[in-house]
């Protein structure tokens, strides 16, 4: 007679303990007493029990009907290392039985006769109360930790747990420098209504804020922080939806996170759209100093002649007036004139992007390699589900489930593989291109015809800059990049992952500017 063991712990300190090995022991006594040639063990290390969870499960269901009528015995410890689930229990031994395998427990008697058949249902049961007894006592202990103000999980962004060596969570969750600095602040500036949330990730990335796994913030990201009442103190019990104070040092306040709710649901935070008009070009871009908000234009009539003033239209600012159109245009080409790179110096930039990129070239194609294989990985365990499925082993509440987490997986692979392939291709062209109207900045400014000037303000300066403070402008990569090169301190550029992906796509957008400026004047 053939057989196969099968072994189940779930938790790492039975992994590391002696529990997988005594359960193997004893299927193996079980085995040589009963005259039972044992072809393969499957051990399940960690998982839950949770049919969809269990990968070596699957896999002995797919062995036993690939090898049928050479397989009659599967052997397991207990009957709730087998499943902890009376419907999961039935359902896997009916489809082993068509198989032409039987499930035997050896150290529990059960059997085909009908007391043996009772007492398998009896501890079937067993089990599956046992487990809704654990699930039942671990909802408990997660909602005294948040009713003491302690959050039972894995704390958001800005923050870092308490627990070390694996130990319990007894203390609440600490700020996690520089992170949360910077998060309190953009909550702050949010709070003011001087931004949108598309600004704000793109202040938030550029001031170096990356998620857990090490990408910029997206948008749903971002929501979802602002929505997060962690972050003012408060934990939620998901269970009753009740608030408790936390212990943990909160990043806002509540009257702050309550305005930041009022900005968060405004269904349209874009500027209006308005004509483009010539003696208008920082329309957009330039900010109150007192509100942050951007400013309006409009003309005042003299005497005379007109005059072009750019003001804030926020009644509540303190400083809300209005401001000669000439001397901001004056200031900012000063701003122009002072950021302007040389040309050697948009040389040494395309020079450093290349050289990182050849760096990257080898583990580029490694990690390719590598989400290649998990990738073929994943559709096999889809198309080991479909198959659980259709044997009518899971439900398809459990299959959509597992589907989906398969199918975010492929997806983020398949998204990482595409922004690996963001290279330095062109690069050199491209620096070419934008080298010339770089190292003329001011007159380029200038010579721009109205329609492309708020792409070439977007592109130099992101979220706009505050009048008169210039110098904490939030500036594009790539002149934050020149600047760190024109240091006498500094000979080259930290590129990174997405800093270089991001550096080369503004390159990229500039030459497309000039391009496009280029067809235009030829088309005219």
């Amino acid at each position: 007679m053939n057989g196969v063991i099968y072994c189940r712990v779930s938790s790492k300190e039975q992994i590391e303990g002696t529990s997988l090995e005594s359960q193997e022991l004893a299927c193996q006594e079980y085995a040589q007493q009963h005259d039972i040639r044992i072809l393969r063990t499957f051990v399940e290390r960690g998982e839950s029990a949770k049919f969809a969870d269990r990968a070596q499960l699957l896999e002995l269901i797919d062995f036993c009907k690939k090898n049928k009528e050479q397989v009659q015995t599967l052997l397991v410890w207990k009957v709730d290392r087998f499943a902890r689930n009376v419907g999961d229990h039935f359902n896997i031994k009916a489809t082993l039985l068509k198989y032409g395998v039987e499930v035997v427990s050896v150290t529990e008697p059960i059997d085909s006769k009908p007391e043996g058949k009772l007492m398998e249902t009896i501890l079937a049961g067993f089990a599956q109360f046992d487990n809704d007894i654990r699930a039942m006592r671990t909802v408990q202990g997660m909602r005294r930790k948040i009713q003491e103000g302690i959050s039972p999980w894995r704390p958001p962004l800005g923050y870092k747990s308490s627990i070390t060596n694996g130990g319990k969570k007894i203390q609440p969750d600490e700020p996690s420098q520089p992170i949360f600095n910077l998060l309190q602040k953009a909550w702050k500036e949010f709070s003011t209504g001087a931004y949108t949330k598309t600004e704000m990730c793109r202040i938030l990335t550029a001031r170096g804020v990356r998620t857990v796994k090490g990408y910029p913030l997206s948008l749903q990201s971002l929501d979802n922080l602002l929505g997060n009442l962690y972050y003012a103190g408060i934990l939620v019990d998901p269970w009753s939806g009740e608030e408790h104070e936390g212990k943990h040092v909160p990043m806002i306040s509540r009257h702050e996170f309550a305005r930041v709710q009022q900005r968060r649901r405004r269904t349209n935070y874009s500027v209006p759209h308005q004509r483009e008009r010539s003696e208008f070009p920082l329309r957009g871009v330039v900010r109150c100093p007192g509100c942050k908000l951007y400013m309006t234009a409009g003309v005042s009539r003299g005497r005379s002649r007109r005059y072009p003033y750019y003001r804030c239209a926020n009644t509540n600012c303190l400083q809300h007036k209005s401001y000669r159109a000439e001397r901001l245009h004056a200031q900012f080409e000063a701003f122009l004139d002072a950021i302007t790179p040389e040309p050697e110096l948009v040389d040494k930039i395309g020079d450093l992007v290349l050289q990182v990129a050849q760096e990257r070239q080898g583990l580029r194609k490694a990690a390719k390699i590598r989400k290649d294989a998990e990738l073929d990985g994943l559709q096999r365990e889809i198309q080991e589900l479909i198959k659980v499925r259709i044997s009518g082993l899971i439900t398809d509440q459990e299959f959509a489930a597992q589907k989906n987490v398969l199918v975010r997986r492929r997806t983020n692979i398949e998204a990482a593989l595409d922004s690996e392939s963001l290279t330095s291709k062109g690069v050199l062209r491209e620096i070419g291109e934008i080298k010339k109207p770089l190292s003329e900045l001011m007159l380029t400014w200038r010579a721009l015809e109205p329609a492309f000037r708020p792409r070439f303000n977007r592109l130099l300066l992101p979220v706009g800059y505050v009048n008169d403070e210039f110098r904490t402008a939030e500036k594009s990569l790539l002149f934050r990049s020149l600047g760190e090169v024109r240091e006498p301190k500094s000979n080259a550029v930290p590129l990174k992952g997405e800093d270089l992906n991001r550096l080369v796509q503004e390159i990229q957008a500039f030459a497309a500017l000039f391009r496009s400026l280029e067809e235009t004047e030829r088309a005219a």
